[in-house]
């Protein structure tokens, strides 16, 4: 979100800078995004291909241009993690959430939360990983989808066993005779999330599931027994979590009238 600034008083020694002509004063924050939902405590926020990422917000001046290089804090607002002033977050041994805004003098940005979480050490898998949908003619939204694909991401980092570790990332891709479809397909099938929508990227709750669902298309589908794929993989530092790659198959074939 963009916060625009309502009132700033600057002074430069010996004369006054007017707002709408100094093109590096701050007159806006963009921070509505974080390099990963979770970091591990006592490990560094990573992005999703593993790499140290430092905290990033967009700086603009009156004339709505970007500023370079624009002098940011990050202040985190509850207890769990440290931020340099570089904005590399660096957890610390608890759990649960923290909020973090950008600040500039005069100025702060809305709250982005994190979820200081514990290590991901396996997937989980919730059988069938082979199902099977009886696709209706015409199509139906509410009929031709498919039970959940449900996985876990767990942790034995925790007291009592095995637990879910929450805010990891699961990416998914769907074939279909070996052709990766687009998210935005409306020919063969789409991957819901669990509020319906369109994705190809889930997040694990708290009890580090995920639950998305393949809405099948069955208007230009042949009317014989077909396959689509489903492939889900969870990474943690780069590396996939043991476990993952998940691949699941739903075979697909008319539904038979009755007679």
């Amino acid at each position: 979100m963009i916060v625009p600034l309502a009132v700033v008083l600057a002074a430069v020694v010996g004369s006054c800078t007017e707002i709408g002509t100094n093109p590096m004063i701050v007159t806006a924050l963009e921070f509505d995004s974080l390099p990963y939902p979770a970091v591990v405590a006592g490990d560094t926020l990573r992005d999703s291909l593993g790499r140290a990422t430092p905290l990033r917000a967009i700086a603009f001046n009156a004339a709505g241009s970007v500023i370079q290089n624009p002098s940011i804090a990050y202040l985190a607002l509850d207890s769990g993690l440290t931020i340099a002033p570089t904005g590399i977050v660096t957890a610390q041994v608890r759990n649960g959430t923290v909020r973090i805004i950008a600040s500039v003098p005069g100025l702060q940005s809305t709250a982005q939360t994190i979820v200081v979480s514990r290590r991901p050490d396996s997937v989980i898998v919730t059988p069938p990983l082979v199902d099977t949908l009886a696709f209706t003619i015409p199509d139906s939204a509410a009929q031709n989808v498919t039970p959940t694909l449900a996985l876990r991401v767990a942790t034995r980092d925790t007291a009592g066993g095995i637990g879910g570790t929450q805010g990891w990332l699961v990416s998914y891709r769907v074939l279909y005779h070996g052709r990766l479809l687009a998210l935005t397909d409306t020919t063969v099938a789409t991957l819901w999330n669990g509020n319906n929508q369109p994705a190809l990227v889930d997040t694990t709750a708290a009890d580090g599931s995920v639950a998305p669902k393949l809405r099948v298309r069955s208007t230009l589908l042949p009317t014989t027994p077909d396959s689509i794929t489903v492939v889900a993989t969870v990474r943690y530092r780069g590396a996939p979590v043991p476990g993952s790659p998940v691949t699941y198959v739903i075979q697909i074939h008319p539904k038979v009238k009755a007679h």
